[in-house]
């Protein structure tokens, strides 16, 4: 074979063997990214399921707070109740 025809093949193989590297390290440099993506998507996952449940602890404790005060209107229509069965035996009496 000619010099000219062995340089050819040289050149040829070297540009497919430097295209081949190329194109691996774009690869593993696009899945780091991908999975760089995916850490931030599930940390910002995170922050919204805790933010959800701090929310819903704040409810909770709200709801907790509201029924003590139903309670405390059931005691007090209690006492009302007392209160005027004795005006009412007050009156009588």
């Amino acid at each position: 074979m000619s010099e000219t025809i062995i340089t050819a093949l040289i050149v040829a193989a070297t540009s497919i063997i430097c295209q081949i590297l190329v194109n691996r390290s774009n690869r593993k440099k696009r899945i780091g990214e991908e999975e760089e993506k995916d850490r931030k998507r599930a940390v910002d996952a995170a922050l919204k399921d805790q933010q959800f449940q701090n929310r819903l602890a704040r409810i909770e404790e709200k709801l907790d707070i509201h029924n003590g005060y139903a309670a405390l209107f059931n005691e007090i229509q209690t006492d009302i109740a007392v209160i005027k069965t004795e005006i009412v035996n007050l009156k009588e009496g």
